[in-house]
């Protein structure tokens, strides 16, 4: 629940930033580069910055989940998404 949350905010942001056709790649990036790099214990700074790899009840991580859900749906609805150029 916790992965969706944060990574349907991170999309949202991505596509008022760059586009909806190409919304699903900042997420993609960020998720395939963390499942790479991320430490195999939990907590600490990790809980921040690779919070989708951390066990469920990681406070730290829920918080950040949430905060990029909130930012990322505040983003969308305040622009919008981006426009296509054709």
């Amino acid at each position: 629940m916790r992965n969706t949350l944060g990574s349907v905010g991170v999309a949202a942001a991505a596509a008022a930033i760059v586009g909806a056709r190409l919304s699903w790649l900042p997420v993609t990036v960020y998720l395939g580069s963390v499942y790479l790099t991320a430490p195999s214990a939990p907590g600490g700074a990790a809980a921040v910055w690779a919070w989708p790899m951390q066990p469920g009840p990681q406070v730290s991580a829920w918080a950040v989940a949430v905060g990029a859900f909130a930012a990322g749906t505040a983003l969308l609805a305040t622009r919008g998404a981006r426009p296509v150029r054709q």
